[in-house]
């Protein structure tokens, strides 16, 4: 896993996608299913993102975020997930 160690707020972002692996969400609606002010769950996308465990979905005004398809990114999540 090269050291990276997850916060509680990527580990339940995390645990949400796995849970809804077809769903496209904004930080406010994630901040709104997790509990969580959005401006502490934008920071975790953005790190989750940068490690293209999440996808990014764009439209014009909102952006959305989403599970990779990537097999070799859903390994390094569900061993992220049990590790820690």
């Amino acid at each position: 896993m090269s050291g990276f160690s997850l916060t509680p707020v990527q580990r339940q972002i995390l645990k949400f996608f796995q849970q809804h692996p077809q769903a496209v969400e904004t930080v406010r609606g994630i901040a709104s299913w997790l509990g969580h002010e959005a401006k502490v769950v934008e920071e975790a996308l953005k790190e989750l993102v940068g490690r293209r465990w999440l996808a990014t979905d764009e439209t014009s005004a909102v952006r959305g975020y989403a599970l990779t398809g990537d097999r070799r990114m859903l390994t390094q999540i569900q061993e992220a997930l049990e590790g820690s």
